[in-house]
């Protein structure tokens, strides 16, 4: 259940309106509404076809997500007037302005959005003021807000390890293998579900002083050794063999088996993931 709605101003002198101890009698800003929180409806593309009934799906997309804020202002007359508290939204939500959302549940991790906002309108004339904020996600996913964590050995012939996954959406995820002991690998293997339909292998070298780590989120991809002293990276995207039909790894909703496997000596792993949520 939905219990708490954040906003953050990119603004470094916008002041920190916490909820009323008091109770929601007090509080000097109602959320009324919030549209937008659900699936985002996908553009799902078809061509038709020449002799035959029906269409051919060429593929689809989600586009943007379109958040909209209704907030009822209940001003004290003390400190806090309308024409103050309006003020004060338009430290967090004027148009053009970058806005990052975070929605704190009870039974579900608490989730983030990024987006600008498109719109601030109050109906200053109105007996019972309200203020509607539009604001445009770029991207339309939910984020959770705090990443998880898993960490395992990885050998060869390794055991895979259940991962379980809470997201409603595929995620990529990063991963870092660092050495341990025995000889110096030079070929990671990770995998995910059944090694006849997935199959990604690297040919990295992993020593005392240099490192694996790989990235498979969508717009952030990368395969790399880092240098445990300088911090130098080599790029190993070419040393990748990705099996034909495969993609890259990602974590789907449910349990993953998860699996490290190198040709010689023993390694650290490390899995780095943040659920994604296509509605709330």
């Amino acid at each position: 259940m939905l219990t708490t709605v954040e906003a953050y101003s990119s603004w470094r002198d916008a002041m920190l309106l916490p909820i009323s101890p008091q109770g929601i009698e007090r509080d000097l800003l109602h959320i009324r509404d919030v549209q937008g929180l659900g699936p985002v409806k996908a553009n799902v593309n078809t061509t038709p076809l020449g002799s035959m009934d029906g269409e051919s799906y060429t593929g689809s997309l989600v586009p943007k997500r379109n958040i909209v804020l209704t907030i009822g202002l209940n001003p004290d007359w003390d400190v806090w007037s309308m024409e103050e508290l309006r003020g004060l939204l338009d430290l967090y939500f004027m148009p053009k302005q970058p806005t990052r959302l975070i929605f704190r549940r009870d039974d579900k991790p608490d989730a983030e959005i990024y987006g600008i906002v498109e719109g601030l309108e109050p109906n200053i004339f109105s007996k019972d003021v309200e203020v509607q904020v539009s604001i445009i996600c770029p991207d339309p996913d939910f984020v959770a807000v705090n990443p998880t964590i898993i960490t395992g050995i990885a050998q060869a012939s390794a055991t895979p390890v259940e991962v379980e996954y809470n997201g409603s959406l595929k995620t990529g995820f990063t991963l870092n293998v660092t050495y341990q002991s025995g000889a110096s690998p030079t070929s990671v293997v990770v995998q995910l579900g059944d090694p006849i339909e997935n199959h990604f292998q690297v040919a990295a070298p992993i020593t005392s002083t240099k490192y694996f780590a790989m990235c498979s989120r969508p717009g952030n991809k990368y395969v790399q050794n880092v240098e445990l002293g300088t911090g130098v990276i080599t790029n190993l995207l070419s040393a990748v063999t990705i099996k034909q039909g495969s993609e890259w790894p990602m974590l789907e909703p449910g349990t993953n088996e998860f699996l490290v496997d190198t040709d010689v000596g023993i390694q650290d792993w490390e899995l780095s993931f943040s659920e994604k949520f296509g509605g709330l």
